[in-house]
């Protein structure tokens, strides 16, 4: 991928290259579009929604990458159907030592939060963590990947901060220090909080669910918050009452969005890709 196809994100790579040489820092942006599988679970289509905002050449990469995905047949009524759901990869850039970009698709998810579908988990009661009076100080910014596991009862039985990035560059005790401020904070607001379970399809009859949300720390709004983003991801701690954990899809969320084990379409072959 040539510098003149990504002049629009010398900027935010820039930023990359500042970084220490011995603390890895990824621009990264969560790229959002849509998927229409075939009855045999092949992409007929993937749409990217407003290219404009990652730019054209990253829009085509993930497009074209979509495209070569496989599926599970999605079935209603033991019948294979045309489906359609939502798509959000987490495209990561890196530079060459010869100035040019390589971008990779580091993770994807599928499908968004739908409070009236009753076939995955639904947000019951939930308290919008506390942002740590010492991070706030310290203007300490960053996003905590949370996995958690629901009773039948709506309960969280178990969480876990899959992964923790902070936005910004720091020694690394430092870094770990305020990752473990932040996963605090976040794994004491969702102990509180309580589920809805899905009671229609295939996940209807489970003993538990799995479900997996982003909680964000950062000041100011939403709004002020870049597509792309520079920071420091944090190490990749599994679930362990996950039997099969996926690294690449820890942090490939899209801000706010829950998300279900099991739910949406169940993507066979790899999605990770280089460009």
């Amino acid at each position: 991928m040539k510098k003149a196809m990504l002049g629009a994100l010398l900027t935010v790579a820039a930023m990359t290259a500042q970084a220490a040489t011995d603390q890895v820092v990824e621009t990264s942006a969560i790229v959002n579009g849509t998927i229409v599988l075939a009855k045999d679970g092949a992409v007929q289509t993937a749409v990217i929604d407003n290219p404009a905002k990652y730019g054209q050449p990253i829009a085509d990469f993930v497009q074209k990458a979509a495209l070569q995905w496989r599926f599970k047949p999605v079935l209603r009524g033991g019948q294979p159907v045309v489906a359609k759901a939502s798509m959000h990869a987490r495209v990561v850039l890196t530079q060459k030592p010869d100035g040019n970009y390589v971008a990779q698709i580091k993770g994807v998810s599928f499908g968004d939060y739908d409070p009236n579908d009753t076939s995955a988990l639904r947000e019951g009661k939930m308290i919008t963590p506390s942002y740590p009076l010492e991070a706030v100080v310290s203007h300490v910014q960053g996003t905590v990947y949370l996995a958690f596991r629901v009773d039948r009862s709506g309960h969280v039985a178990q969480a876990v901060a899959e992964q923790v990035d902070i936005d910004g560059r720091g020694p690394e005790g430092v870094l770990r220090h305020y990752r473990e401020v932040l996963a605090r904070s976040a794994l004491l607001a969702i102990r509180g909080w309580t589920f809805l379970p899905p009671t229609t399809g295939k996940l209807a009859k489970e003993d538990s669910w799995t479900g997996r949300i982003p909680v964000s720390y950062h000041l100011g709004t939403n709004h002020s918050q870049p597509v792309w983003q520079a920071y420091v991801p944090g190490p990749y701690t599994p679930a362990p009452w996950v039997g099969k954990p996926d690294v690449s899809a820890a942090d490939a969320l899209a801000g706010g969005s829950l998300q279900t084990d099991g739910a949406g379409p169940t993507l066979l072959s790899a999605a990770s890709k280089h460009g």
